[in-house]
């Protein structure tokens, strides 16, 4: 899963290596591999998938829930600012640029109803994605965007609240 990540920064072996060894982009997801395949681990797990959490909040200014399901070659842009509850779904090869928020929409319930994020999706800088929605696969969401509403596959939106500007090609 980590190599599929890595695919997604660079193709060259050399730029590999200087990723993996200082692109805070890159250690953000990495870090949230780490918590995630802690909480796998009996008894011990969920306070060391805490730990690292929190070492990512600290270092990088994110908050990635260690139980949102993150598939690979998720591609994290500029990180701070981003973040990702835990009950989020995110596809495959999926790019989030900065200051975005994937959450619920209603803090006032209980009920964690968050998004579900397609496959090949791009998440622009300061964009919103709030509630129980699912965003299709191929969706280009613009920057600060707010979509509380399901977006079809093939979108690009835009505004507030999103609304489709066209399909893609």
């Amino acid at each position: 899963m980590i190599i599929n990540d890595l695919n997604r920064y660079s193709k060259s072996l050399l730029s590999k290596i200087k990723i993996f060894l200082v692109s805070p982009s890159f250690h953000i997801v990495l870090l949230y591999r780490l918590s995630n395949l802690f909480i796998k681990i009996p008894i011990v797990g969920n306070i060391l998938g805490l730990i690292v959490e929190y070492i990512n909040r600290i270092l990088y200014g994110v908050d990635i829930s260690r139980y949102a399901k993150i598939d690979t070659g998720f591609m994290v842009v500029h990180g701070m600012g981003i973040v990702i509850g835990d009950s989020v779904n995110i596809g495959k090869n999926c790019k989030i640029f900065n200051s975005v928020n994937l959450g619920n929409k209603d803090t006032e319930i209980s009920d964690n109803k968050q998004p579900t994020i397609g496959s090949n999706v791009v998440i622009g800088a300061g964009a919103k994605c709030l509630g129980d929605i699912k965003i299709g696969n191929n969706v280009i969401v613009g920057a600060n965007a707010v979509v509380i509403t399901d977006i079809e596959d093939d979108s690009i939106v835009v505004g507030i609240p999103a609304k489709s500007i066209k399909k893609r090609n």
